[in-house]
């Protein structure tokens, strides 16, 4: 709790600011903008995810960890991005033959300078990770993601475009970088050679194998948008996705963040193991529902307000897209488990199960209803492979999805009846009314609602949450 403390307080700073900074940019900016730098970011993630071969979490994971490993690791960093920085720009023309954008080609370029930062940080990540250093990591998160977002303003504003973006987050990569080998510098040589690498390779392959998955999984729709709807349209999109899964990433990866190593370190003590999940779990879904159904709620209010008229067609997909994104939120929680206890192979299957259902629902919904058929696609099959992955995972600990409905029910029925709140008082506002105005008292409506509805059907969920934070201050 001391980790999520730190690591929750630094990304709430963070993005209070950054978000505040990119909603300025949005309007400066175009949707085609932001679709040109959608269509680059998906192949620059691809391979920034190869780039550590998974032995990252192999690392944090070991127990007992020598330095020959640490060096036979910065071996394999070393060689890895370096070919990856090769590959990268030799296959940039095609990248941009495929989406038909040829700008695309000094963007990806550019982009690609990350593979080289990539060798000098991942050893001193995984040192403050193992050593538990929240606050330094926090600390560092913060500082480096506000200088990149004040460059990528006065870049906006000096009408930079698309390289607004782009090079806010290249010096924002930099800095992180710097920052992270002041906090845990490491004077290692690399080690070329694989003897006693056997577990942490074997590990590390189930690792890269789940998140090539799991990546093509989550980026497969801005390929499908991109190709067949055209670079606006997955402006539009890419947005109303970004708004929508931004709690998820941020809570997600704070929980994460902290998860995996904290349960790395108790993985022997099963029952502890298990109360630990059920707990967290519990306040998740406190936090997930409320925030992301309550998004979905004054999704018009949203768009028209802080990005302006020009990103209407954002309305509908933000507000679909809310809906199954607390499912996710309490999903992305558990690879963290199952990788905790040295089974990355759950991981594995149960992305090899999402590839095979959602990318053909995706295809079918943008090739018969464009852009709203992708979104219902997604709100139709999502919880379904969530709810089955979830399942899987819970089995190797001797728990069920009984206990995994008991625990999100309460907070899932309560954001329900926040949802029908907020939708009356919109309706009773409907009128000449400030729409600045008419926003304020939605929340304040829908915040009054949920917390009503807790104390009445879930105090013992509210009491719970409210201890802890008590006992963290």
């Amino acid at each position: 709790m001391t980790g999520i403390k730190w690591t929750a307080g630094g990304k709430l700073g963070t993005q209070v600011i950054s978000w505040a900074i990119t909603l300025i940019v949005m309007r400066l900016l175009t949707p085609d903008d932001y679709g040109l730098l959608a269509m680059a970011a998906v192949f620059i993630a691809f391979m920034l995810m190869l780039s550590e071969a998974g032995l990252g979490p192999a690392l944090i994971q070991k127990q007992d960890l020598d330095e020959a490993s640490l060096r036979s690791v910065f071996a394999i960093v070393i060689i890895a991005n370096s070919g990856l920085l090769l590959l990268f720009n030799l296959l940039a023309p095609s990248i941009a033959d495929f989406f038909n954008e040829d700008r695309l080609i000094p963007i990806l370029r550019v982009l690609s300078l990350q593979f080289l930062l990539k060798i000098f940080d991942t050893l001193p990540i995984v040192q403050l990770y193992r050593h538990l250093r929240f606050k330094a990591l926090s600390l560092i998160s913060f500082s480096t993601t506000i200088a990149g977002s004040v460059l990528t303003l006065l870049m906006a504003f000096a009408q930079f475009g698309v390289w607004a973006l782009v090079l806010g987050n290249l010096f924002a990569a930099i800095l992180n970088v710097i920052a992270i080998n002041i906090a845990a510098p490491i004077h290692l040589a690399p080690r070329f050679s694989l003897t006693g690498m056997r577990h942490l390779l074997s590990f590390g392959k189930n690792v890269t194998l789940s998140r090539i998955l799991w990546f093509f999984y989550m980026q497969i729709d801005t390929i499908i948008v991109g190709k067949l709807l055209g670079r606006e349209a997955l402006g539009f999109y890419s947005i109303s996705m970004q708004l929508a899964t931004l709690p998820v990433q941020r809570i997600s990866s704070i929980i994460n963040q902290v998860a995996f190593p904290i349960f790395s370190r108790i993985q022997d003590n099963r029952e502890q193991f298990r109360s630990f999940i059920l707990k967290a779990i519990r306040l998740l879904s406190l936090v997930a529902f409320p925030v992301l159904w309550g998004i979905s709620s004054v999704a018009n209010e949203i768009v028209l307000l802080f990005l302006g008229d020009k990103w209407n067609d954002a309305i509908l997909p933000l507000q679909l897209l809310a809906l199954i994104m607390p499912f996710r939120m309490i999903g992305n929680f558990f690879p963290s488990v199952t990788n905790a206890l040295g089974r990355p192979d759950i991981s594995l299957e149960n992305t090899l199960y999402a590839v095979g259902i959602i990318p053909a629902a995706l295809l079918i919904g943008a090739m018969q209803w464009g852009l709203t058929g992708v979104v219902i696609a997604w709100v139709i099959t999502s919880p379904i492979v969530i709810i089955y992955s979830v399942h899987r995972s819970l089995r190797i600990i001797e728990l069920n999805l009984f206990y995994f409905f008991r625990s999100i029910i309460l907070a899932m029925c309560s954001a329900a009846g926040m949802y029908l709140a907020v939708w009356g008082v919109s309706a009773l506002l409907a009128g000449n009314i400030d729409p600045w105005i008419k926003l304020l008292v939605m929340v304040a409506s829908g915040a009054l609602a949920y917390i009503g509805l807790m104390l009445i059907f879930n105090k013992h969920g509210y009491d719970e949450a409210i201890d802890l934070i008590r006992r963290q201050y």
